[in-house]
């Protein structure tokens, strides 16, 4: 029927957004739940049931996890308290509905398009959050490091009984 891509929240006004995929047609839709009931000091469960079994958004949240609700709604809270949510440890302002891996070791040639581009972006901002550029103060220019490997041994230095005379 329908199979969440990405959801997020906008805080003015509290709303979740659910980006969803209508599996007959393949399309992708968005969708904009206003979060009316979520004050200051409601309990985040009860308001994650309510719009679970919402007649209106309850079909679209089917698949999107208890506990991803949960966080998503906790930081409209914290923010309507005050409380910056992006600096909130492990918050992430826009959770997807597939888990993301961070296996080193995830071949990612096996991934579709669209889970490969999320990947990217990932490695993107891991990139500019680490990227040292000519204005900051830790830039240096032409920096050499030695990373003391050691002697690698590979089939290229091994003498071999064949030896071709045009090289």
């Amino acid at each position: 029927m329908f199979t969440p891509r990405k959801c997020g929240v906008k805080f003015d006004p509290p709303t979740l957004v659910v980006y969803y995929e209508v599996n007959r047609t393949g399309k992708l839709h968005k969708r904009s739940m206003p979060i009316r009931t979520l004050k200051k000091d409601s309990s985040i469960s009860d308001v994650v049931d309510d719009l679970k079994k919402s007649s209106h958004h309850g079909k679209y949240l089917e698949d999107i996890s208890y506990s991803q609700l949960e966080k998503l709604l906790t930081m409209i809270q914290n923010k309507m308290k005050g409380i910056d949510p992006i600096q909130i440890k492990d918050s992430v302002l826009l959770l997807h509905s597939s888990p993301r891996s961070n296996n080193k070791d995830e071949d990612l040639n096996k991934l579709d398009d669209y889970e490969l581009d999320k990947r990217k972006a990932d490695m993107d901002k891991d990139f500019e959050k680490h990227r040292v550029k000519p204005n900051d103060e830790d830039f240096v220019y032409d920096k050499e490091v030695d990373f003391n490997v050691g002697k690698m041994e590979s089939g290229w230095d091994e003498e071999d009984e064949y030896s071709d005379p045009d090289f």
